[in-house]
This record gives structure tokens, C-alpha cells and sequence, in this order.
């Protein structure tokens, strides 16, 4: 059985409206991040849409509700904070779009894999 889209984020995303949104940034197609999610699991390695930061920033601030949900049931699930960039708020959005980035691509790593 084939792994759709539509399923992931109906029974198996965790935040799926924050998942649509991070779908449209990268521009990618489902079949090719449901095929190859870890190669768009680290944003560091350079994910399109989560590249530059005229890329990041506005996607932060657009999504920072959604983000901020994720970021804190994360961080209770996990018992502890994540340490955050605090000097900059450039670095700080860029910072929050990756991890909505490797957040939903965790999903659908866990989804692919179930």
C-alpha cells in the first residue's frame, strides 16, 4: 500500500496544518520526501525553502503560533528545553523554521516507517 499524503496528515502528523505549511515552503513533491525523507531531515544540509534566510525568517514569523505548539509539546515530551539561539532574532527565526522543518520530517520518517 502506497503512503499518501493525505493519510500522513490526517492519522500520523503530529501538527498537521504546521506540516502543510513546511510542504508548501520546500516545493518538493510528496513522492520524492515520502521516498527520501532523510534527505530533507537536516535544514542545515540545505532544504529548498529553508536555505536563505529571506527564506526562514518570514516563515517563522507567517507560522510562529504553529511553531511555538510544536516546539513546546516537543520540549514537555522531552523533559527539557532545547537550547535556543538568544543573541539574534534572524538566528532565532532561522532557528524556529528548521525545526519546524526536522519536526515534520520526523513524522514522516516515523510514518514511512510504520
Amino acid at each position: 500500500m502506497s503512503k499518501t499524503k493525505k493519510e500522513f496528515l490526517e492519522k500520523y502528523a503530529r501538527h498537521p496544518e504546521l506540516a502543510k505549511k513546511v510542504f508548501r515552503q520546500m516545493g518538493a513533491d510528496w513522492k520524492e520526501i515520502i521516498k527520501y525523507p532523510e534527505d530533507y531531515r537536516d535544514a542545515g544540509a540545505g532544504v529548498s525553502g529553508f536555505i536563505y534566510y529571506s527564506e526562514t525568517v518570514p516563515f517563522a514569523k507567517r507560522n510562529l503560533v504553529l511553531i511555538m505548539n510544536s516546539l513546546n509539546e516537543f520540549e514537555h515530551e522531552t523533559g527539557s528545553p532545547l537550547k535556543k539561539p538568544t543573541d539574534d532574532k534572524t538566528q532565532f527565526y532561522n532557528w524556529l523554521s528548521w525545526f519546524a522543518l526536522e519536526s515534520v520530517i520526523d513524522d514522516v520518517i516515523c510514518y514511512k516507517e510504520s
